[in-house]
């Protein structure tokens, strides 16, 4: 079966509408997200990652509140955890809490001069990205203090800061560094991605993690580079001039969010520290030392995870998360800084659409359904082994539902247009054999498909009859009068030839061209090929027959249209080229060769009403049939010699 250019550009432009409308829709992204979800899902359950051992978090929980209800309310809690991770020599004190308020200042006291002794301490600010800003003076010097003055390479879409919510001047101000703890979820609640940076006036907030992380490697801000939509770029600071720099470079989207890369449930995460535990070692020696070697040089990332506050939501593997899980994973990952998730880039989204399309032309040209089929089974197995690459190995997610959609849509559309294309080819092909071969013959080569058209050699025997003086009759008849009866004349011989076995080759004017013995051409490696003898006794047969059935037609239409109709018949056996002979896109079953000439010739010289033959079909028919005596004759084209023939009279059909 033939694909034509229009197959092929029909189909490719169906990839192209499905694959737009998938993307614009969106339906493209909300398919990408279920896939990114379940691969999260896995990657926590059979991943095998762990945290980075630098990080040990401390948690103010359930206990820690009943504990320590009173030490909590005055801040004392903090005061003391402060002062023993530093006694500990932690390197960093990150605190997921917001001190808005100063308290009585006996209470504060405390824990404002703990702060200034740890030089270590990295607390939150929230912003508040609608609000406008009301801050003191003292405050927005604090917060410009803590600002990063990034480089921009690239139109930044990162979220500005209407308001800050920020600790009490005095605490803020002992503070290391500042940092905004905002966590926003998708569309549909859970948190995927988090913001590393937010725009306030000429400069950046960082998020509390990615602060946690500078001050760790001691990263200047000044440095880091954004690309909005590629990454965010750390410079670490160079030991050795000779060195080659390194970086550590974040994923990141258009607004510096990047994938939060989890790696455990929060149960599994980590063994957590009981905050109260930590406060005990200031007055306990014995508790000191329990704690001291497993905290010393760690960076403890400290926040409230009792079942009464609100910082939690869903994440796509667990219902209830405590949002400082995700500091936590966000600053193990800047610290290892290699286990970053990436997003599928628009340059990849591009190629692989590209990749799709050009694939999906190769399959569409297959030439059987099978081949069709295999080929696109191989392009799905194909794409999803490179999106199951990228994650496995590269950690970048898939974008794999709108090139899946628009290949499976893709896919069907084109099986469509191969059974649409299949059925019209066959319309067209039975409407031109049925001007060639009876109807069943046509109902098997069409059901069997085995039609071989190839132009060949071949010894048929080829029929040649004409109405005497038709032109003469029909040149002062109205066409409606001429065509009817060649219609209804031209059917009846043409039935007659089809129950013979013959083909009708073509109609011309008022004759007719038809040969017998080609069947097994036509059916390729059929079985019922006629023998010589036998096809010659099929054509006069049917010779015969229209001669009879010519006789009936002039009765039933001498009055109906006054017309004195008698046929000539010349037949000739012979080696002749048969096959389609006509244009590539056009069936024209035809003969062509000497043979066929001369059964021409036989025609323009046989008897009014008979039928005249050649030798080499008179000797191929046998002595069945009611011959004349042989005699010879010159023909038009065989003047060299006279040919040998034989007649069956008028007379044989007039009795």
């Amino acid at each position: 079966m033939s694909h034509g250019p229009r197959q092929l550009l029909l189909g490719s432009l169906g990839f192209i509408v499905i694959a737009l409308a998938l993307l614009g829709s969106g339906l493209g992204d909300t398919g990408d997200r279920a896939l990114f979800d379940t691969l999260m899902r896995l990657r926590i359950k059979h991943g095998g990652l762990s945290m980075n051992p630098l990080i040990s978090p401390v948690d103010l929980n359930d206990q820690t509140l009943r504990t320590l209800q009173e030490k909590v309310d005055t801040r004392e809690a903090f005061a003391d955890l402060v002062t023993v991770l530093s006694s500990f020599n932690a390197s960093q004190l990150v605190l997921d809490f917001l001190f808005q308020f100063p308290k009585a200042e006996a209470d504060d006291a405390l824990f404002i001069e703990a702060a200034r002794d740890a030089e270590n301490l990295i607390m939150a600010v929230l912003v508040m990205e609608d609000a406008g800003s009301d801050l003191s003076p003292e405050e927005r010097r604090i917060l410009e203090k803590n600002l990063w003055h990034i480089t921009l390479k690239g139109k930044s879409l990162v979220p500005k800061a209407g308001g800050v919510i920020m600790p009490f001047p005095a605490l803020a101000e002992a503070a290391l560094h500042l940092g905004h703890i905002n966590e926003t979820p998708d569309a549909d609640g859970i948190f995927r991605r988090v913001p590393l940076l937010y725009q306030w006036e000429d400069g950046y907030i960082p998020s509390l993690p990615l602060a946690a992380a500078a001050q760790y490697w001691e990263i200047d801000p000044n440095g880091v580079i954004l690309y909005p939509g590629k990454e965010l770029v750390l410079p670490l600071p160079l030991f050795d001039e000779e060195a080659e720099a390194e970086y550590i470079r974040i994923p990141v989207d258009e607004q510096c969010r990047m994938l939060i890369p989890y790696v455990k449930t929060w149960a599994d995460s980590y063994d957590r520290i009981p905050l109260e535990r930590i406060t005990a070692a200031k007055d306990n020696a014995a508790a000191a030392e329990t704690y001291r070697e497993g905290l010393t040089g760690q960076i403890a990332l400290v926040a409230e995870v009792t079942t009464t506050q609100k910082d939690i939501g869903p994440t796509a593997f667990e219902g209830i998360y405590p949002l400082s899980g995700i500091h936590v994973a966000v600053l193990s990952s800047i610290l290892s800084g290699d286990s970053f998730i990436a997003e599928s880039g628009r340059l990849y989204q591009g190629l692989a659409l590209l990749l799709l399309f050009l694939t999906m032309l190769f399959a569409q040209s297959a030439g059987t359904d099978l081949g069709f089929h295999f080929r696109f089974l191989g392009l799905f197995i194909l794409f999803t082994a490179i999106n199951g690459i990228r994650w496995q190995f590269f950690h970048i997610t898939p974008w794999y539902t709108a090139g899946l959609g628009a290949l499976i849509c893709s896919w069907g559309l084109a099986f469509a247009l191969r059974l649409f294309s299949r059925y019209h080819e066959q319309s067209l092909l039975e409407n031109a054999l049925s001007r060639y071969f009876h109807h069943d013959l046509v109902s098997k080569i069409i059901k069997e498909g085995k039609v071989d058209l190839t132009p060949a050699y071949k010894e048929l025997t080829i029929l040649f009859s004409d109405i005497s003086s038709f032109t003469k009759w029909s040149s002062d008849k109205e066409p409606e009068v001429v065509h009817g009866f060649l219609s209804y004349f031209h059917s009846a011989m043409a039935d007659i030839i089809f129950a013979h076995q013959g083909t009708v080759d073509k109609f011309i004017g008022d004759g007719m061209l038809a040969f017998f013995g080609d069947h097994s051409g036509v059916l390729g490696a059929d079985t019922t090929a006629s023998t010589g003898s036998s096809h010659v006794r099929q054509c006069l047969e049917a010779a015969m027959e229209m001669q009879r059935k010519a006789r009936e037609i002039a009765a039933e239409w001498k009055s109906r249209i006054n017309i004195n109709l008698h046929i000539r018949i010349g037949i000739n056996t012979g080696k002749v080229i048969v096959g389609n002979l006509g244009a590539e896109n056009r069936i024209e079953y035809t003969v062509i060769g000497a043979a066929v000439n001369l059964a021409q010739r036989m025609e323009s010289n046989a008897p009014l009403g008979g039928i005249l033959l050649t030798g080499e079909t008179r000797r191929l028919a046998g002595d069945d049939f009611p011959m004349s005596a042989r005699r010879t004759i010159l023909v038009k084209g065989y003047d060299e010699h006279e040919i040998e023939v034989y007649d069956i009279g008028a007379e044989t059909f007039d009795r």
